[in-house]
């Protein structure tokens, strides 16, 4: 857990380092002694900051004492951040250019100076003490850790290596154990994948093979691979040895190649009834690591073998075990068992290996395993008011087979099997993950996920706790309260959006995240958490005070500290009056289903997450007050009824996400031209209509239309969706200024009567675009699509997604040149066969998607030797088609191909049997004949 601390405490020192270092080198103190203050505070964060940092990756776990005291280091970290920001706020709350905050802590800096001879105020004078009292803790915090025995990286592990081994044993065992001696019989739906393995495992194949079994814990990762090896099919065979080992997430190559060893060559002795040593054992336990490898890769050379290796964490362990195994061509087998994806494509990297997915158990097999476990029967329920409740329990469960069993094990326990009682424990689930018995070999399953997380990414996954359960988390956002949260550091030439997405990337990697939405590009576009691993963050968010929560069981928040991520998830009426500070709270997220805006929304002052999306009872009334929100990064009023931003909306000077997609907002107030931090401005509203979201529908009316001069000065901004550009053309030359921008929607009305200043404007678009959407809407057609794309003389060449939206007839000729496009989208464009193949010689198209009246032709063919290389096509009801032809050697790695048509081809598909990498075909609509 002090992982998360850590990576917290660096976010607060960070931000608080930010705000002081640059005063401390800039400015001459009058009074050193508050220069010292503030610098003694700078310097011990610095210092207890590298300190954990070294704690945590020296270890997987420490006692109460350490925990206890990194929590009080982050806390004085967030509270000397507060203390500042605070004063900030009181003293210039409606901050209106960026140099303001600057200037206002200098301010504050001179006024400290006077405190000596008596000046500056109460305030000033509360602020000096405020200090004080951060400097005394922070000096308590330094002597606490000796004092009470939170010892330094290297003497911490000498103590624990001797304690380790003057006992001997471990004082817990291993909880994934248990899958080692489950009975075949209490096994539910195992039976289809473990013979479809057996069959891949005998296969003739001379060769050594290696199968990864990949997925998250406590899905049946280890029974499954140990069902394999004692299948009869597999057992008969000719396997010279069959150990079975755990691998532990702290490896320890020597002393696993010695169990191996033993394993290997001890152990059939001993099943012969011999326990005298084997004489080629003789002084193995003094063996350096070199020798034994060298043993047991001499030992198996002559044999066909089949091992598990268990639980593999990282690649570099594979990297560092699978040296011993030799490939002596005589059809031997290695087994790995892991919850890393990156890990199970490192372990079979040749073409005869092979990656098995595990998967949750269907409802059904749920069913099964539930009442099996608890009852010994599977045909119904002995009563059945227990119907209802169970179903709750097992939604819970998620198909997991560990949290179905635990949680079956701990109701069999019950003396009363009632409805109450069964109700009584899906209610509190998380409190019995922490304290019943029965259900702790679970929580430790699912933690080991979290442990192994480097530090700087287990704030980031408790993050996820402030979403409840079943949640579907879309990547773009998360990603954006991660960096406003402070969880994310920029590295040498990558930007912190492309860190962050990082760790999403592994988080999927890690099996953490259940991916939900996956695009055409294999891009994990949203997730969902399991509800069991909900439950083990959410009480891990509550022992560290990470985060406070409102659910269903009515959770009360007077028991907390200050809360600094404060997340509501019940639909219930808010009544409660809590006595608990929310005026340190950071983050605040608010369920859609909520019936009323909480009573202290006004006093958020210090939020930097302020996530409102689907709430229903939001009103512009109730976003006055979020101009006082001084530290606010993150605003989301998505699919709000929201129809106008508060006046002074840019006095929110940090401010780098605003969110207004699927509002009423049409304009935004003058000050937001004071938004000089704000990346991303996103509006509009997008409709996806089919499953897989691949095809979209766009509302024509819910642009943005912008006041000239507003965006000239948002130098930061790098995401634009959806601009409406009517008949000044100076908004879209304001837009061609912004140099950091990558990403690009922008509807042109009325564009005949500007459209030189337009053309001229969309020839400077920085370089720096990537994704690139026009949609122009003509108007007394003077000029259409096609004459004013056809002029441009420096077209957006380094675009990856494009977008035409508007009559065209013909692509522009420049479109031939767009030699970086992946992605492809046309829509009322009016195309014909001509435009099919320029667009099939673009050699980087992976994505082509052909909306409503883009094409005009009653044919459309795709021709040998076109689109090479994309994966999706899209055909959304294109009004004159006929007959749909894939000609041989067409769309090769054709993937997904998505159909609608508003009535049905008179002369049909045809060619679908040349498109050989097909894997999915959708379609959607209605045809009418």
């Amino acid at each position: 857990m002090e992982g998360a601390i850590i990576s917290l405490t660096e976010g607060a020192v960070r931000g608080l380092l930010c705000k002081l270092g640059g005063l401390l080198a800039q400015e001459s103190w009058p009074v050193q002694r508050l220069h010292g203050e503030v610098q003694y505070i700078k310097d011990e964060l610095e210092s207890m900051t590298a300190f954990l940092r070294s704690l945590a990756e020296s270890s997987d776990g420490h006692d109460d004492q350490v925990r206890v005291w990194v929590k009080q280091v982050r806390e004085i970290a967030y509270d000397a951040e507060d203390c500042i920001d605070d004063y900030v706020r009181g003293r210039q709350p409606f901050d209106r250019d960026g140099g303001a905050v600057m200037a206002s802590l200098r301010r504050f800096v001179r006024l400290l100076a006077t405190l000596g001879s008596g000046g500056g105020g109460r305030r000033h004078r509360r602020m000096a003490a405020q200090l004080q009292e951060l400097k005394t803790r922070a000096r308590d915090a330094g002597e606490r850790r000796s004092r009470y025995g939170v010892l330094p990286p290297k003497t911490a592990l000498g103590r624990a290596s001797s304690h380790a081994s003057s006992s001997g044993v471990s004082g817990r065992l291993d909880p994934r154990l248990h899958a080692l001696f489950t009975e075949e019989a209490q096994l539910v739906g195992i039976d289809g994948p473990r013979d479809e393995l057996v069959g891949w495992l005998m296969e003739d194949d001379a060769r050594l093979r290696v199968l990864a079994v990949v997925g998250f814990g406590g899905l049946g990762k280890t029974t499954l691979a140990r069902m394999v090896c004692e299948n009869p099919r597999v057992k008969s065979a000719d396997f010279q040895c069959s150990p079975l080992l755990i691998v532990s997430q702290t490896l320890n190559v020597r002393a696993l190649f010695l169990h191996m060893l033993r394993e290997l060559i001890q152990r059939p002795r001993l099943a012969a009834g011999d326990d005298t040593m084997d004489d080629s054992l003789h002084g193995a336990e003094s063996w350096e690591t070199a020798l034994l490898a060298n043993k047991l890769k001499l030992y198996l050379q002559d044999k066909r073998y089949i091992v598990i290796l268990d639980d593999i964490w990282t690649s570099s362990a594979w990297e560092n075990i699978r040296c011993v195994f030799p490939n002596n061509e005589k059809g031997s087998r290695i087994i790995v068992t892991t919850r890393n994806e990156d890990v199970a494509n490192t372990c079979c990297c040749h073409s005869q290996d092979r990656i098995y997915k595990i998967q949750c158990l269907s409802e059904i097999a749920s069913r099964e395993l539930f009442f099996k476990r608890i009852f010994g029967l599977v045909d119904g329920l002995p009563n059945n008011e227990l119907e209802e409740v169970s179903n709750v329990i097992l939604k819970k469960c998620g198909g997991l087979p560990l949290a179905i069993v635990s949680i079956g094990s701990l109701l069999a326990s019950k003396p009363n099997r009632t409805k109450q009682e069964w109700q009584k424990v899906s209610d509190n689930l998380g409190s019995e993950l922490e304290i019943n018995p029965t259900l702790e070999g679970t929580k430790l399953v699912l933690s080991l996920s979290y442990n192994d997380l480097p530090y700087h990414l287990k704030a980031c996954f408790l993050y996820l706790s402030i979403f409840p359960q079943n949640y579907v988390i879309k990547r773009g956002p998360l990603v954006r309260m991660w960096i406003a949260e402070g969880f994310v550091t920029a590295k040498h030439g990558l930007s912190m959006e492309e860190v962050a997405e990082r760790y999403f990337d592994e988080f999927v990697a890690r099996s953490m995240v259940h991916p939900v939405k996956i695009d055409w590009s294999g891009k994990v576009r949203s997730c969902r958490v399991h509800d069991i691993m909900v439950e083990v963050i959410m009480s891990k968010s509550l022992e560290e005070n990470f985060a406070s929560y409102f659910c269903e069981n009515g959770t009360t928040l007077d028991s907390h500290d200050k809360i600094r991520r404060l997340s509501f998830q019940s639909s219930s009426h808010l009544v409660q009056r809590t006595s608990a500070s929310v005026a340190h709270v950071r983050t605040f997220r608010m369920s859609p289903s909520m019936e009323e805006i909480p009573f202290f929304f006004a006093h958020l002052r210090l939020l930097r997450v302020l996530d409102m999306q689907g709430s229903s009872c939001l009103s512009n009334k109730d976003l006055d007050c979020i101009c006082n929100f001084f530290q606010l990064k993150y605003l989301s009023l998505r699919n709000t009824s929201i129809s106008k931003l508060p006046r002074f909306i840019g006095h929110l000077n940090y401010l780098e996400t605003l969110d207004i997609r699927e509002t009423l907002i049409k304009k935004l107030p003058s000050s937001a031209k004071s938004l000089v931090r704000l990346k991303h401005l996103l509006v509009g509203h997008k409709t996806h209509l089919t499953r897989t979201g691949s095809v979209k529908s766009f509302r024509r009316s819910s642009g943005l239309e912008m006041t000239p001069g507003v965006l000239m000065n948002m130098a930061s901004l790098q995401s634009v969706c959806h601009i409406e550009i009517k008949k000044d053309p100076s908004v879209f030359q304001e837009i061609s200024l912004l140099r950091n921008l990558k990403k690009l929607n922008v509807l042109f009305h009325g564009v005949e009567v500007n459209w030189k200043p337009c053309l001229e404007s969309l020839r400077n678009l920085p370089g720096s675009v990537r994704s690139l959407s026009i949609q122009i809407f003509d108007g007394d057609g003077s000029i259409s699509s096609e004459e004013m794309l056809s002029s441009v003389e420096s077209p957006p060449l380094l675009v990856t997604s494009f977008g035409l939206t508007g009559k065209l007839e013909r692509l522009p000729l420049w479109a031939a040149s767009l030699r970086n496009v992946s992605t492809f989208t046309l829509r009322n464009n009016g195309l014909h066969a001509d435009a099919i193949d320029v667009l099939g010689d673009l050699p980087s198209l992976l994505c082509l998607k052909l909306y409503h009246k883009s094409y005009a032709d009653d044919c459309l063919i795709f021709p040998q030797g076109k689109f090479l290389k994309v994966k999706l096509l899209v055909i959304d009801n294109l009004e004159n088609i006929d007959k749909v032809c894939f000609k041989d050697g067409s769309v090769p790695c054709l993937e997904r191909l998505t159909l609608s048509f508003l009535q049905e081809p008179k002369h049909g598909i045809s060619g679908l049997e040349n498109l050989l990498k097909l894997k999915e075909i959708e379609f959607f609509g209605n045809i009418y004949s």
